[in-house]
């Protein structure tokens, strides 16, 4: 389950000194995805595993420096009860906040952390527009019901958008709007070609910064009460 760990990030958890930890496998297929090991069964399969000790003991050594922990993927939520099981055991161990990065696809999870107190703050990626997600080969069904549930969490999520210009541009916008609507926070992040992506044939060419401002300002003007990120 545990692919890797990451013992300090400046970036990861908001205001926060964390550790990333790393769970393999993925339920997407997003194209522009850069951490193609986790995510690609035959490459999964390369990496070692790190154990739940393991883990807890490298938390151990930053105790008092660290003050969260990120569980990221991959895709957190394809572990069900060991995910749960995993939140309980740091959340017991130490007096660490705990983040999860989730791509949405699995809401009653998720219900059933928050309800546990198991996570402290939630990073949903919104891909593109619900009408383009079987290209990802995914449901939006899900996506759209863990949406939801971010909008009760008030400053404890934030809902990202990687502006690829395959993927997101102001028509994809447009069909994104009414679902963001009500979330108090969205973080817009570029999109980084130059590294291995998932799909090789994907167009690497990210947008300009004057490109980048333009597609804010449409977020902006749509999302007036939204506070929104940005990440370039």
């Amino acid at each position: 389950m545990i692919k890797g760990l990451r013992g300090t990030s400046l970036v990861d958890y908001p205001g926060k000194i964390a550790a990333v930890v790393f769970l393999g496998g993925c339920n997407f297929r997003c194209p522009y995805c850069y951490n193609v090991d986790l995510v690609l069964p035959e490459r999964l399969r390369r990496l070692p595993d790190l154990s739940e000790k393991e883990l807890l003991s490298e938390l151990r050594r930053r105790e008092g420096f660290i003050r969260g922990v990120v569980l990221t993927g991959g895709e957190p939520t394809l572990w069900g009860r060991r995910l749960i099981d995993l939140c309980a055991r740091i959340r017991e161990a130490f007096s660490l906040s705990i983040k999860l990065d989730t791509n949405g696809s699995h809401p009653g999870l998720l219900a059933e952390l928050l309800s546990g107190a198991l996570v402290d703050y939630v990073a949903l990626d919104f891909k593109t527009a619900p009408s383009r997600y079987p290209e990802l080969s995914a449901d939006f069904a899900p996506v759209a019901e863990t949406l939801e549930i971010l909008k009760g969490l008030n400053g404890r999520a934030e809902v990202r958008i990687t502006l690829a210009p395959a993927l997101v541009g102001p028509k994809e916008i447009e069909e994104m709007l009414p679902y963001l609507q009500g979330l108090p926070r969205l973080a817009l992040q570029k999109f980084v070609g130059e590294v291995e992506l998932l799909d090789p044939d994907f167009p690497s060419q990210p947008y300009s910064r004057e490109e980048l401002l333009s597609l804010k300002e449409i977020f902006r003007q749509n999302l007036p009460s939204t506070e929104i990120l940005t990440r370039f």
